[in-house]
């Protein structure tokens, strides 16, 4: 580790911080330089916590809320490797499939049961003295949030900076605060979604956003500026791939926001131009339950929902493919919905060292960064789809090509030694100056 002070830095995340989810994957390749011994992070999920960079930890999680509803305990609980270890041990005994139900909410995201759960939370989360300890012994000098759509998260922020008078950093990898539909259910939980994050940035000293075109446009709306972080990449070292039929194509993340028509749409693609060639092969690992529609989309004859992988196995099978994806939805209500969104899944396509090909809409910020990278095969259209593969198999070169390219693009863009020290560097300047206005 360099000879740096670094500041005692509190993350707060949803999810645990584990390298295996996206979330925690972030804050690792961002805070993996980062003292080990001034780094904590307070999450709201009972999962397992995995990752090397971090070692003090806190958990509040909606059994918490409802033990403290029910019989008055205090909140939460320090959690080390050593109980997450047992605690995680004992959950793989009792491995259950969600019903049908939770796999219904997780892809609906029915806005009244989000409102449920968020009074369940403002009620229940009253209790803190354990949380206050836990703050008050680790005492940060900053406090990092991911910004999303859970007013709970963004409420325990605020608590925590009016507990330790920490200085707020916040990182947007998504447009949450514009309105996303006319339902009134729908049009209330908006309402209050964006008091809470107007409140979030007056609080806030440093805003990062993860597209270019997220930062212009929350910087503009909010009259803050806001910086753009991409997560960073190790150099990649590109070794020639043998291209054998069938061409392996690999898509590795959600199926939300229509993502699934776009890859039904690949698929249907991939079938058209084969016609019993076997030129292509489609894999496709995602978390997101499937419906029969999504179901009878995917699974083709050429095309197969592999379902969730770990992410090892996710970065192996990205190195492996011949073709990793990543892909948008045509739909105009998911085009207002991810509009301005980075995907963090792009910077694990490049990072595997495969030829990547994005397929959606021009106007979306990730479609926008791979076009204008000059090293991504992106397409807008069924047709252009169809002549690009194939072409793909008459030129398999263009597939080290790509990969080549793109290996100088990140080479001279965000690679993670800069990516690091830059956001070092915004906090301690930031700290400095604070510090001399005082």
């Amino acid at each position: 580790m360099e000879n740096k002070i670094y500041p005692r830095l509190l993350t707060i995340s949803v999810n645990a911080w584990s390298d295996k989810n996206s979330t925690g994957n972030t804050f690792s390749n961002f805070f993996g330089n980062w003292d080990k011994n001034k780094l904590a992070n307070l999450y709201l999920r009972d999962e397992e916590i995995d990752n090397k960079c971090c070692s003090k930890y806190f958990r509040i999680t909606e059994k918490d809320i409802f033990k403290s509803l029910i019989y008055g305990i205090e909140l939460g609980s320090e959690v080390t490797y050593e109980t997450n270890s047992k605690h995680t041990n004992s959950k793989c005994n009792n491995i259950k499939k969600n019903s049908k139900f939770v796999e219904y909410v997780k892809r609906m995201r029915p806005h009244i049961i989000l409102l449920l759960r968020e009074l369940f939370w403002s009620i229940g989360f009253q209790k803190k003295n354990k949380l206050n300890s836990f703050l008050k012994e680790f005492d940060p000098e900053i406090i990092y949030m991911h910004c999303h759509s859970l007013f709970y998260a963004h409420k325990i922020l605020n608590y925590c900076h009016n507990y330790t008078k920490a200085k707020v950093v916040v990182f947007f990898g998504d447009e949450v605060y514009s309105y996303k539909s006319v339902l009134p259910i729908n049009r209330i939980y908006h309402f209050i979604l964006r008091h809470l994050i107007r409140k979030t940035l007056t609080i806030s000293e440093i805003q990062y956003g993860g597209s270019a075109k997220l930062c212009d446009y929350y910087s503009n709306l909010f009259g803050k500026e806001f910086k753009l972080l991409i997560k960073g990449t190790q150099p990649i070292k590109i070794k020639p791939k043998p291209h054998n039929l069938p061409l392996r194509i690999v898509y590795a993340g959600n199926l939300l926001y229509g993502r699934w028509l776009t890859l039904s749409l690949l698929a249907k693609a991939i079938e058209e131009v084969s016609i019993n060639k076997n030129l292509y092969s489609l894999e496709i690992y995602s978390n997101t339950p499937l419906s029969k529609k999504m179901e009878l989309g995917l699974n083709t004859n050429y095309s197969s929902y592999m379902g969730p992988a770990s992410y090892s196995d996710i970065v192996k099978h990205l190195n492996d493919a011949d073709i990793v994806l990543h892909v948008e939805s045509f739909r105009k209500k998911d085009i207002s919905l991810t509009k301005y969104s980075f995907s963090t899944k792009i910077i694990d396509c490049i990072q595997s060292g495969s030829c990547i090909i994005a397929i959606g809409p021009p106007e979306l910020a990730s479609i926008d960064f791979l076009k204008k990278s000059g090293a991504a095969l992106t397409l807008h259209t069924y047709n252009e789809i169809c002549i690009k593969l194939n072409s793909i198999v008459t030129d398999i070169e263009i597939l080290d090509d790509c990969a080549s390219r793109m290996q100088n693009y990140t080479k001279n863009n965000f690679e993670l030694d800069s990516v690091r020290t830059n956001i070092f560097n915004d906090i301690v300047k930031m700290l400095v100056i604070k510090t001399r206005l005082k």
